[in-house]
């Protein structure tokens, strides 16, 4: 087995995106990619989130800082130089969650933490939050994943918007309630450090030497084709609907941001805004809203009409 690792260079965060997206082309049945990267003053959300609602756009902008949208699910994170960013990349054959999490974990214990996974994709020390993951499944897959290391949950606080219903589920606060930086715990600990255990951790697990590669040795091309992509402001906040009805609910799967397009109670036009981490099955679930009766309920999407009826705002 090819094992390979890219460290980005750069802080943008359009650019270490369009790196990670041409890393899927690199990853195969013999290959095994760990990319790491930071970016400065960002925050970065799922890709059915709402830009509008899960951040202060205009004081990131006049902070000199970043949106951006990642092509996964999962919910808003704030990214600056106290973080560190890891992505593990694989065939589809060989992608497994459990795997990754395995390598990460004995990459903490490397530095001395105890961690443990908890829930659908937090990792925690002592309950409190150092590392939120989300993946994305294709030809080829990743998982990716936070370390806030020295990370300024001031600003974090600031720039995020955590809705009620979302932090009532975790019994918190506040975001800065529930997140720890690991040099709160080691004070010595720093990127490079937790850098260097990822990438001897990735080695062990899979018994090899780790190639290291530039991110000028990539496809080119492939970077810019992508950086593209994640630099266009319409990818990166698209739309902020609004239709007869919303209600924010907290659901197994998520916590979902609904917003219906009535005639009587039958459901013309259906938008969801969600943290899933399945981003097409929130999107199916979307579709099947459409013709639904919001009283006698339709079946796959009673979950979110009962919980919509419950919690229903304008309707």
């Amino acid at each position: 087995m090819r094992l390979v690792c890219v460290r980005a260079e750069g802080l943008n965060p359009y650019y270490n995106q369009a790196i990670e997206s041409a890393l899927l082309e690199l990853a195969d049945d013999q290959t095994e990619v760990l990319y790491l990267w930071q970016n400065d003053k960002t925050v970065v959300i799922g890709k059915n989130q709402n830009a509008y609602v899960e951040c202060k756009i205009p004081h990131i902008v006049a902070d000199g800082g970043y949106v951006a949208r990642r092509i996964s699910g999962g919910g808003a994170v704030y990214h600056d130089k106290g973080n560190l960013n890891f992505t593990f990349l694989s065939s589809k054959k060989n992608f497994s969650i459990p795997k990754n999490f395995e390598i990460m974990m004995g990459a903490m214990r490397r530095l001395g933490f105890d961690a443990q996974l908890n829930g659908r994709n937090d990792v925690v020390i002592d309950g409190k939050k150092f590392s939120g993951n989300a993946f994305y499944k294709g030809n080829t897959c990743f998982h990716h994943g936070t370390v806030l290391i020295k990370t300024d949950k001031q600003m974090m606080s600031s720039y995020l918007n955590v809705p009620e219903v979302k932090l009532s589920a975790k019994g918190v606060k506040s975001v800065v309630s529930r997140v720890v930086n690991l040099s709160e715990i080691d004070s010595s600990v720093d990127a490079d450090k937790v850098a260097d255990a990822l990438i001897s951790e990735f080695g062990c697990y899979y018994g090899g030497e780790v190639e290291m590669l530039r991110p000028s040795e990539l496809d080119q091309a492939k970077v810019q084709e992508q950086l593209k992509l994640f630099s266009d402001e319409k990818w990166q906040l698209m739309d902020n609907v609004y239709y007869d009805a919303q209600a924010v609910v907290r659901l197994s799967w998520g916590t979902a941001d609904i917003r219906l397009k009535l005639s009587g109670s039958v459901i013309e036009k259906a938008k969801i805004y969600s943290d899933g981490l399945d981003v097409e099955e929130v999107q199916r679930k979307e579709q099947l809203l459409v013709g639904a009766d919001l009283y006698k309920g339709k079946q796959d999407v009673d979950d979110i009409l009962s919980a919509f009826k419950e919690q229903k705002n304008g309707f």
